[in-house]
């Protein structure tokens, strides 16, 4: 899902209302537009994809391992991921013993995962930061709520789909498409082609040509081979 918006709009998770802080970024006139995020609690202009934690929250999901779960996901969702860590950072880490630990986590966001860290001592804070971040003007219009992935061209297509095929694998599929062109060309050929122009075994062919061509609840009984039997020195 991609949404366009423009500076001062803030996309808000829905769970995150009773935190208050949208009824703040109301007050200060920005606009809100409520969702249920996969990733984070606030998306921004810029795509800016904020997970807000309480400071209790986020030393306990660093004890915990759920942080840096998140933090990957995070990173995977937007391209300027963002934790705002709220409350008295200083109060709670006093009673840790080993705060290297926790000083080695949030290095790891920053430099590891490189992800924006942010932190305010208050609710009123977190809104007030918020949006003046919603007003920066941003680079690009197109904002993410789910991960991106990055889109395979046609020709990685075509060679995932030929090497799908049993026995068959990457440079086979490689040397069949290069030979033959299409890969409506590679499922017509017959297995002597098959076999010649791609290197691979002619009893391997044979098993090919007779999946690509047997009617799909024809010739379910006998006679009909188990890909399974394609044999481990064939591929």
């Amino acid at each position: 899902m991609t949404l366009r918006l423009r500076p001062g709009v803030v996309v808000v998770d829905k769970r995150e209302v009773k935190s208050g802080v949208p009824r703040m970024l109301s007050r200060l006139g920005v606009s809100l537009r409520y969702e249920f995020l996969e990733v984070g609690d606030y998306l921004l202009p810029g795509d800016v994809l904020i997970e807000r934690k309480e400071v209790g929250d986020f030393l306990s999901s660093l004890l915990d391992g759920r942080l840096f779960d998140q933090a990957s996901n995070l990173v995977k969702a937007s391209e300027n991921p963002t934790i705002l860590i709220e409350g008295e950072f200083s109060r709670i880490l006093t009673r840790f013993e080993n705060r290297a630990a926790i000083w080695g986590a949030i290095a790891s966001l920053g430099y590891d995962f490189k992800i924006t860290l942010l932190y305010t001592p208050s609710p009123e804070e977190t809104a007030n930061l918020i949006a003046v971040i919603s007003k920066r003007s941003p680079r690009k219009e197109e904002y993410h709520l789910k991960p991106k992935r990055k889109r395979a061209d046609i020709h990685e297509l075509q060679l995932n789909i030929v090497a799908s095929l049993p026995g068959v694998g990457a440079a086979r599929a490689k040397r069949l498409l290069e030979r033959l062109g299409t890969v409506r060309a590679v499922f017509n050929a017959d297995a002597g082609q098959l076999s010649r122009l791609g290197g691979i075994p002619y009893e391997t062919s044979l098993r090919i040509f007779k999946l690509l061509n047997t009617r799909y609840g024809v010739e379910a009984g006998e006679g009909q081979e188990r890909i399974d039997n394609f044999h481990r020195e064939d591929i």
